[in-house]
């Protein structure tokens, strides 16, 4: 499904990425693991074409898309959340949902303003499933984080993909929320979806995962299921430093 090949990329005098090579299996989910500062979030932004690689490729499905947008990256297939989650703070839950169902430069601001076509009991459906318990109309603003977390989920979901990308999806939320988004996960997995997600919980990552990719300083030090790679001297000593 996908493919990183020898991506390298330096910020200033600082190489962040050194030459990291993976594949992402279609059908699996894969975590990508590391300590603060190995390069993650770095390569997940270079992989979603947020940040241009100085050198490598990424390929999704054979294809190369290493020159695409982020939006033509998505057209592709991609769908990525955030660390944090990035909405637009004073529009409701409905209007990101609409938004992820069609986001055409021509019908984005369209499929906002034209709510009187909507069929309301499809999105309540979606608040439903994700455990949302608020109504449709309900602003950003008024949600609690975990909630953003779920909404900003329901979003890459709701958007039409083949690879979806999780940057710490249970990072920062309570139990109750991880314990629902952990849900969610193992369902999409049972469903057969391909997920790339990063996250510091080896416990939730043990529990989720097909395959563990673990990055140091920028570089892969170990890949394999997650015994394996949790049980390598390797990842343990980028972990604990010993």
């Amino acid at each position: 499904m996908l493919k990183v090949e020898n991506i390298t990329k330096s910020f200033g005098g600082v190489q962040a990425i050194r030459g990291s090579n993976f594949v992402v299996e279609k059908n699996k989910v894969t975590a990508l693991i590391g300590p603060n500062g190995a390069g993650k979030t770095t390569l997940f932004d270079i992989i979603a074409g947020f940040v241009e690689p100085d050198m490598g490729r990424v390929l999704l499905n054979g294809d190369d898309v290493t020159q695409l947008l982020p939006h033509e990256r998505a057209d592709r297939g991609m769908s990525r959340t955030f660390q944090h989650a990035r909405l637009f703070r004073y529009l409701t839950i409905l209007d990101h949902l609409m938004m992820a169902t069609d986001n055409a430069d021509t019908k984005l601001w369209q499929n906002i303003w034209r709510r009187e076509r909507v069929h309301c009991d499809e999105y309540d459906a979606i608040l439903e499933q994700f455990g949302i318990k608020r109504t449709l109309d309900t602003p950003v603003s008024d949600l609690s984080y975990g909630q953003r977390k779920l909404l900003q989920i329901a979003m890459a979901l709701r958007r039409g993909h083949q690879l979806l990308m999780l940057d710490e999806p249970v990072a920062g939320v309570n139990k109750v929320i991880q314990e629902k988004i952990e849900q969610l996960l193992l369902d999409l997995k049972a469903r057969g979806e391909t997920v790339l997600l990063i996250d510091h919980d080896m416990n939730f990552v043990r529990r989720l995962s097909d395959r563990v990719i673990c990055l140091d300083a920028g570089m892969v030090v170990a890949a394999g299921t997650p015994n394996e790679v949790l049980s390598d001297p390797k990842v343990m000593e980028a972990y604990l430093g010993k």
